[in-house]
């Protein structure tokens, strides 16, 4: 299988550090090359994190407009601002108003952590950055664009836990904010909860393009027959295929393959399905459940939820960008005595969460069958160790968004009769009956996305970032 991952582009940074020629003059005729320096070895400090694009030093109103319009060339997806010392905060400014969507991070990466007692005033003029730093977050706040400040010594081990951290909940946020989701079908009638209105999706900056019967069944159609037969050729050699025939694997491979050409069509970043309707199901031309298909989109990066509920694919879209798996499930039951959760969902396995040593089953889905018989499903066990759920949700009442998260760990994965993949959850935060019921009363839908890892701490800057609440479990 040589799907595209569509998650592993590195994430665009523009750098945006001002320097202030006034004090030229009197100081030492190196001083202008020192703080280029220091402006370029921040450049190379964030190259671990992403592809940078540095204009160099701005030192200038038309110095920080030309830095704008190479950050918006580039098409960056964050500005860090780095001030190499303190500077008029207009240069920084005119780099940053025309892209009003692009997070910032405004950085103190202090060269030193102390002050000796012979501090002296040419130092305090070369060692600015503060002053420079608090001067442009000040016009930030007074145009109401939001940012997020870290302050730590340059280089220090804290400080890049904390640039790694923001910088991928920045690329997390950026993805939503440009993404295009598929539709493909309703949701279920009477689903009130995993529904979102026009107005909130934009709101999130998210584009859903609409997948009638029509269009799945035509896409269904043009599947190359030579590409079904590799797609089953590489899922026999890498899966236990044994319990589905051939005819059976050969409709849901079909199947597969024209959202695998719907998502390239459209450049969708995740989806929803709904199997039970007139797309899916009871669709003469496909007439199958889809969850083969949502397994093999979301292990090659793009997501899918099912029953149309597109809240809990734009979460699934954030956590795979931020932990590089994201399995949609339901949260099925409660184990009192043993204080765990049982975390499952009918055979949309995202199956690059899975430890090496889980065999990924592939079984016929005969408990949704469809009018021209099952699909198939995956179902594998989930790795024990660190975890966190995810849910994420409209707000009617007042407007907005909430991203609700709960850490916790995997501490068994063993109920094969589930026919999917399957794990029991144990949330950090107390006992399971008080913690599900904080789950429910934050505002989670009945779908939710599990990610390898805790994940809270980058969660919640996510949510900072595109300005929506974080409820965290």
């Amino acid at each position: 299988m040589t799907w595209e991952n569509n998650r592993d582009r590195p994430l665009r940074i523009g750098l945006l550090s001002v320097y202030f020629g006034l004090f030229d003059a009197a100081m030492p005729p190196e001083f202008r090359r020192d703080r280029t320096s220091f402006a370029e070895a921040v450049r190379d400090r964030l190259e671990r994190f992403g592809s940078v694009v540095y204009p160099g030093v701005v030192d200038s109103d038309e110095a920080g407009r030309e830095a704008g319009r190479a950050f918006a060339d580039a098409g960056v997806e964050v500005i860090v601002f780095a001030p190499t010392m303190a500077a008029p905060p207009s240069y920084g400014w005119e780099a940053v108003r025309s892209l009003p969507e692009a997070p910032v991070l405004a950085v103190g990466a202090q060269e030193y952590e102390d002050i000796p007692d012979d501090y002296a005033t040419e130092e305090a003029t070369r060692r600015s950055l503060p002053v420079g730093l608090v001067m442009f977050t000040n016009v930030l706040v007074r145009e109401g664009r939001r940012f997020t400040t870290l302050i730590d010594r340059f280089g220090s081990p804290e400080l890049d836990d904390a640039l790694g951290e923001s910088l991928r909940a920045a690329a997390a946020a950026a993805l939503v904010r440009s993404s295009r989701l598929l539709a493909i079908g309703k949701p279920i009638s009477g689903y009130i909860d995993v529904e979102a209105a026009p107005e909130a999706l934009e709101e999130l900056g998210v584009e859903v393009v609409d997948v009638g019967a029509e269009e799945i069944g035509a896409a269904f159609a043009s599947v190359d027959d030579a590409g079904v037969r590799a797609l089953i050729d590489g899922l026999r050699a890498r899966c236990d295929a044994a319990a589905v025939d051939d005819e059976t694997l050969d409709r849901s491979a079909r199947l597969a393959l024209a959202m695998e050409s719907l998502c390239r069509e459209h450049d969708a970043a995740a989806g929803a399905v709904n199997c039970h309707g007139e797309a899916l199901r009871w669709n003469p031309a496909v007439g199958i459940t889809a969850c083969l298909g949502t397994a093999l989109c979301a292990e090659a990066g793009r997501p899918f939820a099912c029953t149309g509920d597109i809240p809990t694919a734009i979460a699934l879209a954030l956590g795979k960008k931020l932990a590089g798996s994201a399995l949609y499930c339901e949260l099925y039951q409660l184990d009192f005595p043993g204080n765990w959760l049982l975390v499952a969902n009918g055979g949309e396995g995202d199956v690059s969460i899975r430890p090496p040593s889980s065999t990924v089953r592939l079984l016929p889905e005969d408990h949704y069958m469809g009018d021209r018989g099952p699909g198939v499903a995956t179902a594998f066990e989930l790795p024990e160790g660190p975890a966190t759920l995810i849910s994420l949700t409209p707000l009617h009442h007042t407007g907005g968004w909430v991203l609700v998260g709960a850490e916790g760990r995997i501490i068994g994965s063993k109920h094969h009769a589930m026919e999917g993949p399957n794990g029991m959850f144990r949330f950090d935060s107390g006992q399971v009956a008080d913690a599900f019921a904080r789950w429910c009363e934050a505002g989670a839908t009945h779908h939710a996305g599990v990610l390898p890892g805790r994940h809270g701490d980058v969660l919640r800057r996510t949510a900072e970032i595109l300005g929506i609440g974080y409820a965290p479990v």
